[in-house]
Parts: C-alpha cells; structure tokens; sequence
C-alpha cells in the first residue's frame, strides 16, 4: 500500500510533533503551511532535525492542496483559523485532524462556534471524509485501566472523576478563560470516553474562574448513574507541568520519558506503580491514520463537537459568575 500522504498546517510549534509522530505511524509528510517564506524556512529546518523530512513548504494554503495533493490535513494552527483552514481542506476533499479547540473565534457565542463545528463534521460526512479532533488524553485510558486493576482489581462502576492540568508559559501570564479554552478539552475528553451519553447537570455547576486558575465541578449523569466531577486547569511561570486524572479517588500522575531508542514514552504513576505506552498523542494520530485505510471510525470524531459544547457550558457558568 502506498503511504497516507500528509499535510501539516502550521509546523513551527505543536505541529512539528504531529508531523513527527505522523512519520512514525508510516504515512508521507508530503508538506507543511507556514506563514511566509522565512518561517517556512526555518520551519522545514526544525522538521529536518526530528525525522527525515522530505516534503515542501507552502505559504499558500491553497497551492499546497492543489501542488502536494495531500489525503489528510493536519490543522495545527493559532485557534482563530481551525475553522477556515478545516472547511477549506475538507472541500479539497481532505481528511482533517484538527487540534483542540475545535473552532474558535474571540468574541463569538455559543451558537455561532457550535454551528461552525457541526458544519464542519456535516460537511466531512457529506464528502465521505474522516474528521478527528486532537483530545489525545482519550487514547490514555487503556493504559490507565491498567494501573486501576493492578491497584483496586476491575473498574466497574464510576462515582467520581478528578483532573489537574497545568501549563506552562515562561513568559506572559495567561488568565483562567484562556487556560479553559487552551486545556480544559482534555479532561472533557476524558469524561465523555467513560460517559459517551452524559449530560452534565445544570443546577450542579459551580465554577471559579481566577488568576490563571480554572476550577469547575460537577455532576455528570450518564444512565441513570452520577459521576461527581471535579477539573482544575491552571498556568504556571516555570518547573515542570502537573497533569493527573482519575476516577474513584485512584489518581495517576502523567509523565513522559524517552525511552533506550530516543523515542517519547507517555508514563502513568501511582505511587511506585508505572504503567509505560507509547505517545497519547502518536496513539491518536496512528489510530487517525490507520482508520482511513481500514475505513474505520477514528478515536475522536463528532464527539469534538460534544467536547466543544461542554467546554463553552462551564465557559457560560464562570462568565454568570
């Protein structure tokens, strides 16, 4: 079979390792978007020093879909253009993965970004095209039922769920509102993986926006049953990033560490207990990549949308606040 050709839009940042771990799962990096010629260039240097990079850079989005004819479009860009740069690729008749959030726009309400992102799975499901959402912690929670079993024996029932996710920005101090929207996809991820029909309960939310600090709990209902529901997101100026999540009270630690062959392993700890797999993130792109030659469904689909309208619910209950 012949390699899944992809494109990678915007390459200087988080979309480096996309194109990296896309390398890794056996598909061709055929070409990146940048912004200009020299961040384009300096873009396909950094590529080069990761994983043998062989494609071209583009500047204009689209002369990349027409030149290289990629299969799949992989959007990493600033927030404000997953929009555009998802509907343009999927009317070229590319399958997109498009980073979290799925779509936003300063200033826009609920029912104007909720009706871009339906359009946008509306549209991908019209063509006959894939559409994935980057909420890479949902590829954890095999790795995690591990750890819980060897801990406690069989995950059955789940009464509660706990996240803490931190980022860290060296640099300027981003709000709490800014966290929610840069982070607060990932524990959602999490919970809809484990409650894929849950509604969360209106008259339970209560949420703390302050600092750089989210805070937002809640009862999450899923068949009859409830998971209280707890999520911390906050910005740190330096040290290492805190990322952990649970459910029942059993919480792990996520980390990372190269391995013997200088490839990324994601780690989960609890206590002395490690359980090693491979990249949350390479598990996403790989299953992604897999799925469009076996014609299955990938890990996230329209459930970005489900993820999207969670997100802006707690957004609505801090601005109430």
């Amino acid at each position: 079979m012949k390699a899944l050709r992809v494109a990678i839009a915007g390459a200087s940042g988080i979309g480096r390792h996309h194109a990296k771990w896309h390398h890794r799962a056996g598909a061709a990096v055929v070409g990146f978007w940048g912004r200009d010629e020299q961040s384009c260039s300096v873009a396909a240097a950094r590529l080069r020093e990761i994983f043998p990079f062989a494609g071209r850079a583009y500047w204009d989005l689209d002369h990349l879909l027409a030149e290289a004819r990629p299969q799949v479009v992989d959007v990493c860009l600033p927030n404000e253009l997953h929009f555009s740069c998802a509907r343009r690729a999927l009317e070229a008749g590319c399958h997109v993965l498009c980073e979290k959030p799925l779509v936003w726009q300063t200033g826009a309400g609920p029912v104007q970004l909720l009706g871009q992102a339906r359009q946008l799975v509306e549209l991908a499901r019209a063509r006959g095209l894939q559409f994935g959402v980057c909420t890479q912690y949902a590829a954890a929670l095999p790795h995690y039922r591990r750890l819980y079993e060897a801990v406690r024996g069989p995950l059955e029932e789940i009464t509660s769920f706990f996240a803490e996710m931190e980022s860290v920005s060296r640099g300027h101090r981003r709000d709490a509102q800014t966290m929610w929207i840069d982070m607060g996809p990932h524990p959602l991820s999490l919970l809809l993986s484990w409650f894929p029909g849950g509604a969360l309960a209106a008259d339970s939310l209560r949420v703390e926006f302050a600092g750089s600090q989210a805070k937002a709990e809640f009862d999450f209902v899923a068949g009859g049953s409830t998971c209280r529901t707890q999520i911390l997101i906050r910005d740190r100026q330096e040290g290492s990033p805190v990322r952990r999540f649970g459910v029942n009270g059993l919480t792990v630690d996520c980390l990372g560490r190269a391995d013997a062959d200088g490839i990324y392993r994601a780690v989960l700890r609890q206590g002395e207990i490690e359980v090693v797999g491979e990249d949350f993130m390479y598990l996403l792109i790989e299953q992604f990549d897999q799925a469009l030659g076996q014609r299955r469904a990938p890990l996230v689909d329209a459930t970005g949308v489900r993820n999207l309208e969670l997100q802006l619910q707690i957004l609505q209950g801090a601005q109430r606040c």
